[in-house]
Formats: structure tokens, C-alpha cells, sequence
């Protein structure tokens, strides 16, 4: 009796401070790629992340901020944005980034999330707010891209970024074929085009 108390001990140290919040976003994210938005529940997130469903309800009071936790941690938390000098280095630097998040299981298993729950609002309000989150990532990017004189006046700031994303998107998606270092030179060479102020297009 007593070695299972201790080892019962041993189990709820293991699962406090990040490494349980990090365990619990991951299982809520392989969750939501098995069974979708609607039919998630808090009891299989906790069995599946090894902790009680009290520890998850603490931190997270409803399934709504749970899931935005964990779609915010796969898609937002992770990114730096990039600082290589120039507009054209840091469209490259996104564009990496981009299509290997894309690529990734947690990217794929996201996708086939929006697509499924598009007509849930309780998960399209979530898919906003990611939509925000995901808006302000390039932010200092272009801000550092408007000090150094490069955006054209007039130019709607994210629009290249947001082709980035669709073009890369198509790509992996629509065409079936891989980002590669020739291909990402083209697409933001063609992006730059539109997005540099005139003197800068050399």
C-alpha cells in the first residue's frame, strides 16, 4: 500500500508547472485531430494527457479556451518573427516557416479541423481569433520593412504575406508538391515585385 501512495506521489510531481500544460495542449490537439471540436471532451483529454480532468478545468474553465490554448501553442507561440535586414530575407525566413508548420502533423491535423468544424460557431469564434493573432505576426516585419523605406506607399502591409501563405498553401495542398529553395526564391521575388517601394526594385 504504501509503495503505490508513493508512486502515486512520484506521478502527480511529474505532471505540475509546464510540463503538464504542454502535455495537456498536445493531447488536446491529437484529440481534436480524432474526433473534431464537438464531440471533444475535457475526461479524454485528461486520460490522454495522464493527469485529472481538476488540473485542466483549473487552468482552462471551459473546452472553448482549451482549444484556443492549444491551436494558439501550435500555430502562434511558435513563431519569431524574423529580423535577417530586408523585406526579401524575412518573406524567405516566413516562408520557411510557413510551409514546414503546413507540413507538419500538428499543421496537417489543424487544417482538416478548420475545414470540418467551418459551420461550428463556437469553433469558428475560435478560428477568428487565431485569424487575429495569426494578422499581427508579421507586424514587426513590415514595421521594419517601413523604416527601411521598402513597402510601396499605398500597399496593403500583410498582402504579401498573405499570398505567401496561399501560394504555399496551393502548392502543398492543391498541386501535391514540396516547397523547395527554388520555388520560394520565385514566389517572393514575384511578391516583391507589387511590395516594393519603386527605387528599391533592382
Amino acid at each position: 500500500m504504501g509503495a503505490k501512495r508513493k508512486t502515486s506521489r512520484k506521478k502527480r510531481a511529474l505532471v505540475r508547472g509546464e510540463p503538464v500544460v504542454r502535455g495537456v495542449l498536445e493531447a488536446t490537439l491529437e484529440e481534436l485531430a480524432v474526433v473534431g471540436y464537438g464531440a471533444l471532451r475535457i475526461d479524454d483529454v485528461a486520460a490522454r494527457a495522464g493527469v485529472n480532468k481538476t488540473t485542466i478545468y483549473r487552468r482552462w474553465p471551459t473546452k472553448q479556451e482549451l482549444v484556443e490554448a492549444a491551436l494558439h501553442c501550435v500555430v502562434v507561440a511558435r513563431v519569431v518573427p524574423p529580423d535577417t535586414g530586408s523585406l526579401r530575407g524575412d518573406l524567405l525566413e516566413t516562408g520557411r516557416h510557413m510551409a514546414s508548420l503546413m507540413r507538419s502533423a500538428e499543421g496537417q491535423a489543424l487544417r482538416r479541423i478548420l475545414i470540418a468544424e467551418e459551420r461550428n460557431p463556437e469553433f469558428t469564434a475560435i478560428a477568428s481569433l487565431l485569424r487575429g493573432a495569426m494578422d499581427a505576426l508579421p507586424l514587426p516585419v513590415i514595421e521594419a520593412a517601413r523604416t527601411r523605406g521598402e513597402l510601396a506607399p499605398g500597399l496593403e502591409s500583410v498582402l504579401p504575406f498573405r499570398v505567401l501563405a496561399a501560394s504555399i498553401q496551393h502548392r502543398l495542398f492543391m498541386e501535391g508538391r514540396d516547397i523547395d529553395e527554388g520555388y520560394l526564391a520565385q514566389l517572393v521575388d514575384l511578391i516583391l515585385l507589387g511590395a516594393l517601394a519603386p527605387d528599391k526594385r533592382k
